[in-house]
């Protein structure tokens, strides 16, 4: 019985992430930096892959783009985003089948928060209902990452 856990827990590790449970493993294929960002716009769910000691943690989130930038929240204290914290070049992310790699720089301006929890709240409106009950605002967002290409 033991021995079909720990094959279970490998299966499940060695996967990309599922709905809300992380992941290991990204997949997609490697490109090179987009035009912009606005792509992002398309898809509803992005995946994230921030780097570890030893293993990277994948996960299903949402993001919103613009010309200059991506960008992604968390709640504070999850595991991906202190991974991000650490090790903020190197950031990957997975949209449709194209992975960038980027570099993510915590968001404090006000300015900038107000314009992405619009867009957030824009894209997701129906989820963030069904979620919050309410729309998101700027107080919203403690963790807000942006994410541009690497240098």
């Amino acid at each position: 019985m033991k021995s079909a856990a720990t094959f279970l827990l490998f299966v499940v590790l060695g996967c990309g992430p599922m709905g809300e449970t992380p992941g290991i493993r990204l997949g997609g294929s490697g490109v090179g930096a987009p035009d912009g960002f606005a792509l992002v716009q398309h898809s509803e769910i992005i995946q994230l892959e921030a780097q570890g000691l030893l293993l990277p943690r994948v996960v299903n989130i949402w993001g919103v783009g613009f010309d200059d930038a991506m960008y992604v929240w968390s709640d504070p204290g999850t595991g991906w985003s202190r991974r991000v914290e650490e090790r903020p070049d190197e950031v990957r992310v997975r949209v449709g089948d194209n992975v960038y790699e980027l570099s993510a720089s915590k968001v404090s301006d006000a300015d900038v928060k107000q314009r992405v929890a619009e867009a957030f709240q824009a894209k997701y409106a129906k989820q963030i209902d069904e979620l919050y009950g309410e729309p998101v605002t700027v107080d919203d967002f403690d963790v807000l990452y942006r994410l541009t290409p690497r240098d």
